[in-house]
């Protein structure tokens, strides 16, 4: 009997983006450095919970979000959480720093830029989601 597959195009649901941060401090106090920097006010929200396939229970990894009046969000993803890493291809960043845009109107190279500016930050990179094997999840229901 033939298998059938199924694949879908999701490539749109990935349309934002991403920028990778090593910082070794606090994810409150990078926040904080990041509104100031971005002039953003993101808040901390209840942990993200994922349910990663190798672990019985759900691994918890600290959020923070922000919406601006142009309803574009801002979120920030620790990526290394209490027992596990929410993108282990990428185990050398620390957070994740993702923006979904009403329209087209940040410059990643800029925007990157900008973060490397904040004292406490030791890099920044522009990430393609699509590249990620787990890009999964950052599929958020907001």
């Amino acid at each position: 009997m033939a298998k059938t597959i199924l694949k879908f195009d999701t490539d749109e649901e990935f349309e934002f983006l991403l920028v990778g941060i090593i910082c070794q401090h606090k994810d409150y106090r990078l926040c904080h450095e990041l509104n100031r920097k971005l002039e953003i006010n993101l808040v901390r929200e209840k942990d993200y919970e994922v349910n990663i396939a190798k672990r019985m229970n759900p691994a918890l990894f600290s959020f923070f979000k922000f919406e601006n009046d142009e309803q574009d969000l801002f979120f920030v993803f620790e990526n290394k959480g209490k027992h596990s890493i929410l993108i282990p291809e990428q185990k050398q960043i620390d957070f994740f720093l993702m923006i979904k845009e009403s329209f087209q109107r940040q410059n990643i190279t800029e925007l990157v830029n900008t973060i490397k500016q904040i004292p406490i930050v030791l890099g920044a990179y522009p990430i393609d989601p699509l590249n990620l094997k787990s890009r999964e999840y950052f599929l958020l229901h907001t």
